[in-house]
């Protein structure tokens, strides 16, 4: 290679020369002419296209033109190289880029946090919920209404420890709705209204923390 072709500029410029070679298309060849080069970071080449020729951009993404266009990179760079292609030409363009890449992983990975948390929350309160239907199953004359009673009234102090974990200080929706799955299959179990249940729990709550 040439001195000073491990500039960006002098590497673009044969990578379109050798890319052009490789496929024949006239609007892929002209988003190649009008692209230019930014800077290199790492095994990246950062290529913009300039405001003027934005709609030729897809040219150069579409899967057959990119990888024509990586490997004339790696052949030109004699290492590994690849485009990353920018709106806009100039390293400011590339700055701005970079923090909405940062920006949107941030919103993510916040999403991914609060999936993960919705997850583990949900495997704790399924563990309730299937915990009221086995305790159903093995309460002592269940048909009757002391058995039921005695359900209650132990399905009711066991729902009111885990909440000391489960329960934050101000529950959205989600664990809401959690919750009210539980209270249900108590009630169901026990041939009560569910309101009640709830009013009972709220009490027992109220009670401990008094």
């Amino acid at each position: 290679m040439a001195e000073g072709a491990e500039s960006p500029q002098k590497i673009w410029q044969e990578t379109v020369r050798k890319a052009k070679d490789l496929i024949s298309h006239r609007s892929y060849w002209e988003a190649l002419e009008n692209s230019v080069a930014v800077t290199i970071e790492g095994e990246l080449i950062i290529v913009g296209m300039p405001p003027q020729a934005s709609n030729l951009a897809s040219f150069l993404t579409v899967s057959d033109h990119k990888n024509a266009i990586d490997r004339a990179l790696a052949e030109v760079a004699g290492r590994p190289l690849k485009m990353r292609l920018i709106e806009g030409s100039t390293a400011a363009d590339w700055e701005n880029t970079k923090e909405r890449d940062r920006h949107v992983k941030e919103m993510h990975k916040t999403t991914y946090d609060k999936r993960d948390r919705e997850v583990a929350q949900a495997q704790s309160w399924e563990t309730l919920y299937d915990l009221a239907a086995r305790n159903y199953t093995n309460t002592r004359l269940r048909q009757l209404p002391q058995g039921k009673a005695r359900f209650v009234k132990e399905m009711l102090g066991i729902v009111a420890d885990a909440m000391v974990d489960l329960w934050p200080e101000n529950p959205d929706e989600f664990t809401e709705r959690q919750l009210a799955r539980v209270i249900d299959r108590i009630a169901n179990s026990a041939e009560v209204p569910a309101p009640y249940i709830a009013f009972e729990l709220e009490r027992l709550r109220a009670d401990r923390r008094g």
